[in-house]
C-alpha cells in the first residue's frame, strides 16, 4: 500500500513539476528533482527547493515506457546565470530511467562545478538532439 500511495504521489507531482514539459517521440511518466533515491533507486520523495546549507545535493529522476530502444540521452545543468554546472551524456541508452546528480560539496563524475549560489537552476533533458524537458528547482542558502 505504501508503495501505491508513493507511486501515486509521485505520479501527481510529476504533472505539477513537469509543466514545462516538451513532447516528442518519448513520452516521459516521472521528471522530478528529490533529495534522493530508495535501496530500488526510486526517488524518496519530490523537492524542487534545496538548501546549500541543510542538503547534500541535488538528485535527479526521470522515467519514460520502457520499449527497448536505443537513445542518445543528454542531461545539461545550468545554474541561475545560465552557466553549465553538470552534464551527462549516455550514447545507445536502452534503459527507461536516467538518474543524475550534483554535490553541494564535491565534484562527481559529470559535475563541472560545485554550486554556491542561490536562484532558480534548469536542467535540460535531450533525448537525441531533441529537448525533451525542462525541470526547474530552486536553491537557498
Amino acid at each position: 500500500m505504501k508503495k501505491f500511495i508513493l507511486a501515486f504521489v509521485i505520479v501527481l507531482l510529476t504533472f505539477f513539476s513537469a509543466m514545462d514539459t516538451l513532447w516528442a517521440n518519448t513520452r516521459l511518466n516521472t521528471l522530478l528533482t528529490t533529495e534522493g533515491l530508495n535501496r530500488e533507486g526510486i526517488p524518496i520523495t519530490f523537492k524542487n527547493e534545496f538548501s546549500l546549507s541543510d542538503d547534500r545535493g541535488v538528485q535527479y529522476y526521470v522515467e519514460w515506457d520502457a520499449d527497448g530502444e536505443k537513445r542518445d540521452v543528454k542531461v545539461k545543468w545550468f545554474d541561475s546565470r545560465d552557466r553549465l554546472i553538470n552534464s551527462l551524456t549516455l550514447k545507445g541508452f536502452s534503459d527507461n530511467i536516467v538518474r543524475d546528480y550534483i554535490s553541494f560539496s564535491t565534484k562527481n563524475r559529470s559535475q563541472v562545478v560545485i554550486p554556491k549560489d542561490t536562484g532558480t537552476y534548469s536542467i535540460y533533458l535531450y533525448i537525441g538532439e531533441e529537448l525533451i524537458g525542462i525541470s526547474k528547482f530552486r536553491i537557498i542558502k
